[in-house]
């Protein structure tokens, strides 16, 4: 449940950051013209804001994959409750990649969620080796 929501707020969260910019954008675009040392206030503000994101996301990802790893070493999908097994094709990090039986999930083996390109750029440099 709880990998659930952290998962779900990661993979949502570049979406709010970009719109709470976007707010504050039109908020300093107005304040140029009624109270300009405010628009200079949201500039400096947004520029710190960034260490904050960075901080956040770094602290959510790890919270995330550290919940996964705990998953994962019990042999159980963090998305689903369900069986996980060695798909014996290896990531990029020096482990396998493992994959749900029952949501299909597939996830590197230090608990980061797998991309269907990840797997594709896998495919094609075995194929090339060939």
């Amino acid at each position: 449940m709880i990998y659930r929501l952290i998962s779900k707020f990661n993979d949502d969260f570049g979406l709010l950051v970009f719109l709470i910019y976007l707010c504050l954008f039109v908020l300093a675009f107005l304040a140029v013209f009624l109270f300009p040392p405010l628009a200079l206030i949201l500039v400096v503000l947004g520029l710190v804001g960034f260490v904050g994101v960075w901080l956040l996301v770094t602290i959510m990802r790890s919270i995330e994959y550290s919940l996964a790893r705990k998953a994962l070493a019990g042999g159980n999908c963090p998305c689903c409750g369900g069986v996980v097994s060695d798909t014996g094709i290896p990531d990029p990090v020096g482990g396998r990649y493992l994959i749900c039986r029952e949501c299909s999930q597939v996830f590197e083996h230090h608990g980061r969620r797998a991309q269907e390109e990840d797997l594709l750029e896998e495919d094609e440099a075995s194929a090339s080796t060939l």
